[in-house]
């Protein structure tokens, strides 16, 4: 390293040149940029005085920020950034305003999100909608074969849940209990005399009939006198709109198989005109009427037993 020799305030001016004349000239020093201090990245955010919106390019800049433009000219590998955001801005663009890069990444994940909720939204109502349906229905009652008790235009909810089945043969391999001759068990109950039914048609399977169930596997059914007779007893029916004017049986109701018949019983295409309702065609017991509102409430289905004998009147 090159040092300039002393100079001695007591010697003659021109021996001082003289002597100077005899060292090599010393390169002129390169100028060091001025950077701004690194930022804290712990810090909490506050606002920058170097940049403010109405310093924004273009216009003037304060003589903070042409100190900061000097600088980025005079070394290319100056990076305008902000560590407290972890994100990079040009001179020219406010505090606050993220890059279009970072904010087309901001919108996808927000995206990214909104979708994800409304996936798991849809799902879940998917869900709950098919347990309901396995267990709740909704149909319209047509015609007028249940009048006195379900009129034309009529909604009603249907209960598919209180004939669930189960077939318990799978637990004979325990050694304490048998299941026996019949493994399959109602959950709830049997379709019972008395119940207002919804079953699909047996002949037209795609076509649903609603009926009152009169007579249950094994019971014998007869109609006479305008009266409806099982297993010889007569039935005390409040709930039909008027005594049937016809004759039918006795026929005995086979197994798992029902006799039905409408309330309206002169105007009803029932089981004395087709037959027996298969157990496996039953669709459920009707359980409320919702529309219109002025006939809001339960399906009345009363326990229908014989009272009388026959040739009484109950």
């Amino acid at each position: 390293m090159l040092e300039e020799p002393p100079e001695n305030p007591s010697a003659n001016p021109e021996d001082i040149t003289r002597e100077k004349a005899k060292w090599p000239s010393l390169p002129a020093p390169t100028p060091t940029p001025m950077l701004p201090p690194a930022p804290d990245p712990y810090a909490a955010p506050t606002r920058d005085s170097a940049w403010s919106p109405d310093r924004s390019y273009p216009g003037g800049h304060s003589s903070s920020s042409r100190s900061r433009d000097s600088a980025a000219a005079a070394s290319p590998d100056f990076v305008w950034s902000d560590a407290r955001l972890r994100t990079t801005y040009p001179p020219w663009m406010p505090e606050g305003r993220a890059l279009p890069v970072e904010r087309k990444m901001r919108f996808g994940i927000r995206l990214g999100r909104l979708a994800r909720d409304l996936i798991e939204t849809v799902i879940l109502a998917l869900l709950i909608f098919v347990g309901v349906r396995a267990m709740v229905q909704n149909f319209r009652v047509e015609g007028s074969i249940m009048e006195g008790t379900l009129h034309d235009g009529q909604y009603i909810l249907v209960n598919k849940a209180v004939y669930f089945k189960v077939d318990l043969g799978f637990l004979d391999i325990l050694p304490f209990y048998d299941a026996g001759d019949n493994p399959v068990r109602y959950v709830f109950r049997a379709p019972r005399r008395g119940d207002v039914i919804v079953f699909r048609f047996p002949s037209q399977t795609e076509r649903d009939f609603i009926k009152r169930i009169v007579g249950e596997p094994g019971d014998e059914v007869q109609v006479k006198d305008g009266l409806v007779f099982v297993n010889g007893g007569a039935l005390d029916e409040k709930y039909i709109l008027e005594r049937p004017n016809y004759n039918f049986g006795p026929e005995i109701v086979p197994d798992n198989q029902y006799f039905v018949l409408g309330d309206n019983r002169n105007n009803s295409y029932d089981s004395r005109s087709w037959g027996f309702v298969p157990e496996e065609d039953i669709v459920g017991r009707a359980w409320v009427s919702y529309w219109p509102f002025s006939n809001f409430g339960l399906v009345s289905d009363p326990s229908v037993q014989p009272l009388g004998t026959q040739g009484e009147s109950p």
